[in-house]
């Protein structure tokens, strides 16, 4: 469960990376868009990488609610598509581990979606994530 400040933190780096890009993500704008510290900002990502990988593990959880509960229109993949392959490698092993097991969880509700053409392809792009996730272990 994510504090008030996580949640503020999270949400000021998704406006930040969806305005600029992910590569001009500065941990410095983030707590300042948030209206925290730099001190507090620390407190809960010590780094760029702890906060893209929480970013990627909110949307992950929240996607996999969204198809258990069937309200498939707030499905996104900003950053379970983008940033999980991007900076996977450069995670400590306690995020890795929480991010496979949150995309293992998200893989499984999306395998059990209809087969309908809506679906085909987010079906499909977590088919090949997976098989490159396990490829790679």
């Amino acid at each position: 469960m994510l504090t008030d400040k996580e949640t503020a933190l999270l949400n000021a780096a998704t406006d930040l990376i969806r305005e600029h890009g992910m590569i001009a993500l500065n941990m410095s704008d983030v707590h300042k868009k948030a209206g925290y510290s730099r001190a507090a900002q620390y407190q809960s990502f010590s780094d760029k990488n702890s906060l893209l990988a929480a970013l990627c593990m909110r949307e992950l959880v929240q996607n996999t609610s969204a198809i258990e509960e069937q309200r498939y229109k707030e499905l996104s993949s900003d950053f379970t598509v983008v940033l999980r392959p991007v900076v996977y490698n450069y995670l400590k092993l306690a995020d890795r581990l929480m991010i496979d097991s949150a995309f293992e969880q998200m893989f499984k509700a999306v395998q059990n979606l209809p087969d309908v053409e809506e679906f085909s392809f987010l079906k499909q792009g977590f088919t090949f994530l997976h098989t490159e996730r396990t490829q790679k272990t």
